[in-house]
């Protein structure tokens, strides 16, 4: 697996050039200003399925939740401790837990410890494959990845499944529209760790002479593990959720949906009309209905005609009141008087003689 300096010397180096580059894809998006949408209820219930798997996924992550590091409790060096100081270091560890003695496990795993290569296997492989698998041989180091498989395989079968019912036809057709893009994710998050582990070089650790140098591959493992999981299933979820909301991703209103909504405006405006069609024809029908109705459009007018002429009359009442050629004659009178004051002050005085 790639170490944690080499990918900080691969992100000094790319990272001013890749950067602004996802910004401007990120901007690039089909991201809709649109008015959203809401959620229905089966796309809430498949993201409450998937943040749900997220959270357990970061919880499998954190080391309490992992297979125990013997060597690492203990404080031993992976090739340097003596196994007579291991085993007195292992069972002052069980002793302190309130346990009696050695484990039969922990008997078996010691006795796996007491070899150079069993401790560079434990390193890669932890735990499990030592102390159960009666068939692998320290001779062959890959026959402890074939027994690892299935356990390895396990929590990414679940996290398939998990894809799957999120985006089976149990669930939206938004969420559906995701299936093979999910189900990719999660088969490409085990094969990465099949590969990484397959190609990872057991003997790399005989360098190692401080606690620090030690890598517990294993271990490391589980936790990229559970973080891979969670980063799939919350930008499965973060994605499907801008889509369902109408915020990201193409318009999923379907020719046959838009029909439909056209419809239903077209006949509640159709409604309408004959409503108004039908009130219109009872009170023409109806004598009593018909007087009320004339005698108050006749109101009506009258009151306007009332209106606009009283507007008239007020109008004719202020413009008698102004005397317009009086104030036209005032204000021309002090304009030429305002002229003529800045000419004569701008005109140039003479010497005396």
């Amino acid at each position: 697996m790639v170490s944690w300096a080499t990918l900080q010397t691969i992100l000094f180096l790319f990272g001013p050039i890749l950067i602004p580059k996802l910004i401007a894809v990120f901007r690039s998006l089909n991201i809709r200003k649109a008015p959203t949408r809401a959620l229905d209820h089966r796309t809430k219930f498949s993201l409450n399925i998937l943040a749900l798997a997220t959270l357990l996924a970061l919880i499998s992550s954190a080391p309490f939740f992992q297979s125990e590091n013997l060597l690492k409790a203990t404080g031993a060096r992976l090739l340097l401790t003596p196994n007579d100081v291991l085993l007195h270091r292992v069972e002052t560890l069980r002793s302190r837990q309130g346990q009696g003695g050695l484990s039969g496990d922990d008997a078996l795993l010691l006795n796996m410890l007491r070899t150079r290569e069993g401790r560079l296997l434990y390193a890669t492989y932890g735990p499990r494959p030592l102390t159960e698998c009666t068939w692998c041989s320290i001779s062959d180091p890959t026959s402890y990845l074939y027994y690892s498989a299935p356990t390895i395989a396990a929590p990414h079968v679940l996290n398939i499944i998990i894809l799957g019912v999120v985006t089976s036809s149990l669930s939206s057709r938004v969420m559906r529209s995701f299936r093979i893009a999910a189900t990719v994710s999660g088969l490409g998050v085990a094969l990465a760790e099949f590969i990484f582990l397959y190609s990872h070089d057991f003997l790399g650790n005989t360098q190692a002479t401080t606690l620090t140098d030690i890598d517990w591959y294993h271990w490391r493992l589980l936790t990229y593990r559970g973080l891979a999981i969670a980063i799939v299933d919350c930008l499965l979820g973060i994605v499907a959720y801008l889509s369902a909301t109408g915020r990201y991703g193409p318009d999923e209103t379907s020719d046959l949906e838009r029909i439909e909504a056209i419809s239903k405006t077209l006949d509640v405006g159709l409604s309408q009309v004959r409503t108004s069609l039908f009130v219109k024809s009872t009170t023409t029908r109806n004598e009593s209905s018909m007087g009320t109705a004339s005698e108050f459009w006749r109101v009506e007018a009258a009151n306007r005609r009332n209106v606009a002429s009283q507007l008239e009359d007020t109008k004719n009442q202020v413009l008698e009141r102004v005397n317009l050629d009086s104030i036209n004659d005032e204000a021309f009178k002090f304009t030429s008087s305002l002229v003529d004051a800045i000419t004569a002050s701008k005109s140039p005085t003479h010497p005396l003689q």
